[in-house]
């Protein structure tokens, strides 16, 4: 061995200290050196910072029973060196997923599926359903240009309130002269422009104009009617009583015109206000009057023309419908766009919790139930079922909450349309059974023992109480005519003034009684 052999430098100095025969033979590994400069894997030693690698077993090197390598025969010469080496590189296997992954795989799924039911429910809005049957059985106007809404808003227009500025609480025949001669004088333009409009033979109530401004909102109107009164009371007071009847039956006239204009709800509000006054005047004449039976049924007929009905009430539902349609989708309700409420043509912007299809089959439900209610043989006293609209507000964030709730608001003006109609009827049934009872008086001077009595020559039918669906309640002795009211019972009659105000007991008087004198 000489002192530039590489090899028995390496085998001298990894020779045990003894020498001899029992001296293990070196590893071709521990005679390779460049396989320390190839990468390695394994333990990095403490003491040289470098890594350990364990090298692969020779055929001669394998492990017994005992723990220890065995070792085949020595190597008597020089070892030569592998020519290559590949280190091995083991590749990183996937960890299989620990069985307390699977719970979490499993609440995330059903979150995410709650998640998508949740949203589905406040984002699905239903179909809208037919409509068929809410549809009003009348043609629309095709007149080019009508006058009748220029020429209310005319007679609004006109208008002079009284001095104060405000209505008096009492009716116009309760006034003193003075003030209702103001009244009366100050408003001859106004009653001018009303008798235009009331001479007007084309109203056109279903013409497409009226649909661009809610004229029957106009906060003029008690004052408008206040004047019919005050001009009713003031010729009474003249002494001009058949003047005083015609300026009456004009307010029924005017009730009559404003029932059949469907554009805005408003309009049938109006229309029973109008009947209201024109029977409670028609009630405060009939008691002192001294008209001859000829005259007076005269006025009976055209009264009982003008009285409101409840297939009139049927079809504006079903126009007061598509009103509501309209407002929830304008032009894409498929309504003709010139009937568009106040010509607007947006549909309502879109709001959190409102369904504009559900919304509208609520509507749908409410309106057939209020068509059957007008129907009804009996008036409506209950009012339909519809929560109010702070009720609904309190049901939290619902899927629909505020459809339900603007619903609820918009049908408050609807709910009491059958009562309030039935309450119309028994007033024109008190009064037009006055008519017959004083016509009665002028030409017989006696009061009629029965009102069925008064058939056939003074009426032809004994009007019926819509609340009860059985004849007026008549009391000879104290000269009273009344019905049962809104609750039903009878409670012997209850005159108030004006007349008939009390719904619960809606009276009028006869003017005399059995015990007095008839003039």
């Amino acid at each position: 061995m000489t002192d530039d052999d590489p090899l028995a430098e390496a085998t001298a100095a990894r020779a045990p200290a003894g020498s001899g025969a029992d001296a293990r033979a070196p590893s071709p590994w521990e005679l390779d050196f460049e396989w320390r400069d190839a990468p390695r894997s394994g333990v990095r030693r403490p003491e040289t910072g470098l890594v350990a690698v364990s090298p692969a077993r020779s055929p001669s090197e394998q492990p017994t029973s005992g723990g220890k390598t065995k070792s085949g025969p020595s190597l008597s010469g020089p070892v030569e060196a592998p020519e290559s080496y590949v280190p091995m590189v083991r590749r990183p296997q996937p960890a299989a997923p620990s069985s307390g992954a699977w719970p979490a795989v499993v609440v995330l799924s059903m979150g995410l599926l709650l998640f998508v039911f949740v949203a589905w429910q406040y984002l699905w809005d239903e179909p809208r359903g037919s409509d068929d049957d809410l549809r009003p059985r009348r043609a629309v106007d095709q007149t080019p240009v009508v006058g009748a809404p220029q020429r209310i808003r005319r007679f609004l227009d006109s208008i002079v309130p009284p001095d104060s500025g405000a209505l008096p609480a009492t009716p116009p025949w309760m006034w003193d002269t003075p003030a209702l001669a103001r009244f009366f004088k100050g408003n001859g333009a106004a009653l001018d422009n009303l008798g235009d409009l009331l001479e007007d033979a084309d109203w056109h109530p279903a013409h497409a104009a009226w649909h661009a401004v809610d004229l029957g909102a106009d906060p003029r109107w008690p004052a408008a009617l206040a004047l019919k009164q005050a001009e009713c009371a003031y010729l009474a007071r003249l002494g001009q009583e058949e003047a005083a009847f015609v300026a009456a039956i004009d307010l029924a006239d005017l009730g009559k015109r404003l029932e059949e204009v469907w554009a805005w709800p408003s309009f049938y509000s109006r229309a029973l206000e109008a009947q209201e006054r024109s029977a409670q005047a028609l009630a405060e004449l009939l008691k002192k009057t001294r008209l001859p039976e000829e005259t007076l049924r005269q006025f009976q007929r055209q009264f009982s023309l003008c009285q409101p009905a409840a297939d009139k009430l049927v079809e504006a539902l079903n126009a007061f419908y598509l009103h509501e349609k309209k407002l929830i989708f304008g032009p894409a309700s498929g309504e003709p766009l010139d009937t568009m409420p106040g010509g607007t043509q947006l549909k309502r912007p879109g709001r959190l919790f409102f369904k504009p299809q559900a919304t509208l089959r609520l509507f749908m439900e409410h309106f057939r139930r209020l068509k059957m209610e007008a129907q009804a043989p009996l008036a409506n006293v209950g009012l339909i079922s519809v929560k109010d609209a702070a009720a609904q507000h309190q049901l939290g964030y619902q899927p629909n909450s505020a459809g339900e709730s603007y619903c609820a608001a918009r049908m408050e003006g609807y709910r009491a349309l059958p009562a309030q109609l039935g309450l119309a009827r028994a007033r024109g049934g008190l009064v037009v059974t006055l008519f017959a009872v004083r016509r009665c008086i002028a030409e017989q001077r006696t009061l009629p023992p029965t009102l069925e009595s008064l058939r056939p020559r003074y009426l032809l039918d004994v009007p019926h109480d819509p609340f009860s669906a059985s004849p007026l309640h008549y009391d000879i002795r104290r000269g009273w005519i009344w019905s049962v009211g809104i609750d039903l019972r009878s409670q012997g009659g209850a005159p108030t003034s004006p007349a008939m105000r009390d719904p619960a007991e809606p009276t009028v008087e006869i003017g005399v009684g059995i015990a007095a004198a008839v003039q």
